[in-house]
């Protein structure tokens, strides 16, 4: 009996400090360059799967160097936090930009950039699309028709805000 008190103790501890953490980060969080973009098609951030739809794109700076982007939807039934690193090119685009890999209907964000600045945010490969780029190159050594597939890159202009 008291074994059991003292587990629930010790997980609501966890629980609760868990929570408070969270909600400093989230207190002391800066937002850098949100943007908003309407994505035509249901993809992937991390992996979790999000419908098409209007998001906002930002990335939260708090406790480490790590960064972290949050993605809402507009109707706020969705929202996800996924930790990305930075990525940079030589020439910017132009626009701000969302970058996806698609593998056939199934999309997977990869970049964000925004309009003018040659540094972005990058996308860690997740697990799901770790597997289907393994499949397609297992398919690719198969393939006797002489067709390769391709992964399609997709760029998506967003908005500032």
């Amino acid at each position: 009996m008291q074994g059991k008190v003292i587990k629930r103790l010790a997980m609501l501890s966890l629980v609760s400090m868990f929570t408070l953490c969270a909600a400093v980060a989230s207190a002391n969080a800066q937002l850098s360059n949100p943007i908003r973009a309407k994505i035509p098609f249901d993809f992937n951030v991390g992996e979790k799967k999000l419908p098409a739809g209007e998001y906002t794109f930002s990335r939260l700076s708090g406790f480490s160097d790590n960064k972290v982007m949050s993605v809402s939807g507009a109707d706020a039934s969705a929202h996800v936090f996924q930790s990305t690193f930075g990525a940079e090119v030589l020439t910017p685009k132009d626009k701000s930009t969302l970058v996806f890999n698609r593998y056939g209907d199934q999309y997977f964000l990869e970049q964000i950039w925004s309009g003018g600045e040659q540094e972005g945010t990058q996308v860690p490969q997740s697990r799901s699309e770790r597997t289907i780029r393994r499949q397609l190159a297992q398919t690719q050594q198969s393939n006797m028709s002489g067709k390769v597939m391709e992964i399609e890159t997709v760029d998506i202009v967003a908005s500032l805000f």
